[in-house]
């Protein structure tokens, strides 16, 4: 076997360099994404705790009012039907504001912890602005319900100028205990 020139290893060098180039050029554009999206995550979970921190910061404050409010809620027995209880609310309170409720409908109960949600559907309401805004008011401050809108549309009548319609919906929130015997 014969020993390399000089021309031959500076040849080789230069070689294994581009070859080295290449594979790095390859390489580097994955690694960078890669490194990136690992970043971005990384950013995301601190976000994510620092917001969990916060709320664990605040937890005696929300239990304190969780407890000021709690006394607020109704309770009633476990598997009763509560409907009965809250459509007259929601009807009477529209009443008494002049909304009209025309297409409504009851959803089903989530539980969350301690407390029970049951959704009222409205599909079809009409008032004037006035109205609505105090039926909003009403809903949201009675003193015998907890009840909050979660969903409103709003829209012009096309039948009736002057005249709002559209749809809600109504989360009413309340506590179940276990039927006594």
């Amino acid at each position: 076997m014969t020993a390399m020139t000089e021309r031959d290893k500076k040849l080789l060098i230069l070689f294994v360099i581009v070859l080295l180039l290449g594979i790095l050029g390859l390489w580097y554009p994955k690694a960078k994404v890669a490194w990136q999206a690992q970043r971005q995550r990384l950013e995301s979970n601190v976000a994510r705790l620092k917001r969990e921190q916060m709320m664990l910061d605040f937890r005696p404050q929300i239990l304190a009012r969780y407890d000021e409010l709690r006394g607020a809620m109704p309770v009633f027995p476990e598997g009763r039907s509560v409907d009965t209880y809250w459509l007259p609310i929601m009807d009477n309170t529209a009443k008494a504001n002049k909304l009209n409720i025309a297409q409504r409908s009851i959803g089903g109960e989530e539980t969350f912890g301690d407390v029970t949600e049951l959704t009222l559907e409205c599909r079809d309401w009409q008032a004037r602005l006035d109205a609505l805004v105090w039926f909003l008011y009403d809903i949201e401050t009675l003193d015998n319900a907890m009840m909050d809108i979660r969903a409103l549309t709003v829209r012009p009548s096309t039948k009736n100028p002057g005249l709002l319609q559209g749809t809600f919906t109504l989360n009413c929130a309340y506590m179940r205990h276990p039927p006594s015997n």
